[in-house]
């Protein structure tokens, strides 16, 4: 309450000095304002995003004060904020040789160096901010430092900057979150266990540590212990509606759609719907075959959101297992015309095309997908099964050889280059490449068969199934 008052104190104070001076201007008259009233009134405007107010006090202040170096300052923050950043940085730096201690100034370079992506320089300002700075923003400035050390890979330094944070405040959420970020960015699920593991330990009542602890538990595959890890979220804040919304996604995984409902159905009585919710739900009735339900979920999504392209694609999906080609293109063109830059949308509809003999239309989406992500071998995959369906096998055969060096051995993309070799009467050809393939992997013959049943027919396959030697 105390607080409160304070706070209508001051809103009252600047609201008068607010008054006095657009009073002064209107009437071009003339009144006392002290240095620190002109730096409120600045910072009023500039809150409400009225910065040639603020540009104007800013003039008028400094013709009263003109060695001020907090209107100095302000000056300079003006400047950075109107995009002069290339202007602001050396006057800033003047104002430094000033007063090395600012922390304010600290910051603001920090700031403006991040902008202008000189992340080393923004990292040593923003030290000295939390060096000289006061203590309720240390939390904040850890993060800055983290973002920046991510911004140029260093991830070790950002995860050591995040720990540090954790140590003075255990409960910096965003330090939790971002840690976690960090560690699945590099690819260190199980250092993230560890450490979500170890916070706990020492702060077993705090919900965030447990649901980043689920996260990392989840990246493992260890579904069952992530749900435990999300349950005690749970019992710590039981309306901590992520944690639930991942236990849900936890439970999809095992496969147990039932039970990944009701929790779905529970966070939609935390929050308020979304699209995305509805979505997942419709996946779980898609997955357990209740295609109507599913459908009915995915119009819900659609009724909050209509451009939200998961749910069209979710309809699609129905529609495919349905048989219903026109219904499934027609959604699957709405989710890529939404999210044109979504590889996976492409393969969707790449595979409908494919299914109604469009196979022109198939080959035309699969060369964009592959301008999008050039490594994607899925992409290859499908793209050269669909020339093979539409008897292009020397088109199919180049595509192959573009393959990514590393990717080359995959058991489909040899057997698919061996089908493309046999059908152009290149049998020798083809057989030395699958003998090469069966001394590293016997089991190749039986990818081939399921892509080339007839294969089977053939006398020389045969033998080499009866003399394959055993998978170890």
């Amino acid at each position: 309450m105390h607080d409160e008052e304070l706070n209508d104190q001051d809103a009252q104070e600047i609201a008068g000095i607010v008054e006095r001076y657009e009073s002064m201007m209107a009437n071009n008259g003339s009144a006392f304002f002290d240095l620190m009233e002109l730096e409120a009134l600045i910072e009023h405007y500039l809150q409400r995003g009225r910065h040639k107010h603020a540009q104007k006090v800013l003039q008028y202040a400094s013709k009263l004060y003109p060695e001020s170096l907090s209107l100095q300052l302000r000056e300079a923050q003006l400047m950075a904020g109107s995009g002069d950043v290339k202007t602001a940085i050396p006057r800033l730096q003047t104002l430094l040789a000033f007063e090395p201690s600012n922390d304010e100034i600290h910051l603001t370079l920090a700031t403006l160096y991040s902008q202008v992506n000189q992340h080393t320089d923004a990292i040593h300002h923003y030290r000295m901010a939390l060096e000289l700075g006061d203590r309720v923003f240390r939390g904040d400035l850890f993060i800055d430092i983290a973002l920046e050390y991510e911004n140029i890979g260093h991830w070790e330094r950002a995860i050591s900057v995040l720990k540090e944070a954790l140590r003075e405040n255990p409960s910096n959420e965003t330090a939790l979150h971002e840690l976690g970020f960090c560690f699945e960015t590099i690819g260190r699920h199980e250092d993230s266990v560890e450490a979500f593991k170890a916070f706990v330990d020492l702060h077993p009542y705090s919900c965030p540590g447990w649901y980043n602890l689920g996260n990392a538990l989840q990246r493992t595959r260890n579904f069952e212990k992530s749900i435990e890890a999300y349950e005690y979220a749970l019992v710590i804040d039981e309306d901590f509606s992520p944690a639930l919304l991942q236990k849900a996604a936890a439970l999809t995984m095992m496969e147990d759609y039932q039970k990944a409902l009701e929790c779905y159905r529970e966070s939609i009585l935390m929050d308020a719907p979304q699209a995305n919710t509805y979505t997942l739900m419709g996946e779980c009735m898609e997955r357990m075959e209740k295609l109507d339900e599913a459908s009915d979920y995915y119009y819900c999504a659609l009724e909050l959101d209509g451009e939200f392209a998961d749910a069209h694609v979710g309809l699609g999906v129905v529609a495919e297992m349905r048989q219903d080609w026109p219904a499934s293109l027609k959604c699957f063109e709405k989710a890529m015309e939404l999210e044109p830059g979504n590889v996976e949308y492409h393969l969707l509809l790449g595979g409908i095309l494919r299914k109604i003999g469009m196979h022109d239309e198939a080959a035309l989406i699969y060369i964009n997908a592959l301008r999008l992500e050039p490594e994607n071998l899925e992409v290859y995959i499908e793209a050269a099964a669909n020339l093979q369906e539409d008897e292009r096998f020397e088109e199919a055969l180049t595509l192959l050889h573009q393959v990514p060096e590393a990717s080359r051995v995959d058991l489909v993309v040899v057997s698919r280059t061996f089908i493309s070799l046999y059908s152009l009467g290149r049998q020798q050809a083809g057989f030395a490449l699958l003998d090469a393939a069966m001394a590293h992997t016997p089991d190749i013959c039986t990818t081939l068969l399921t892509l080339f049943p007839s294969i089977e027919e053939d006398p020389s396959f045969g033998l080499r199934v009866l003399n394959a030697p055993k998978a170890q």
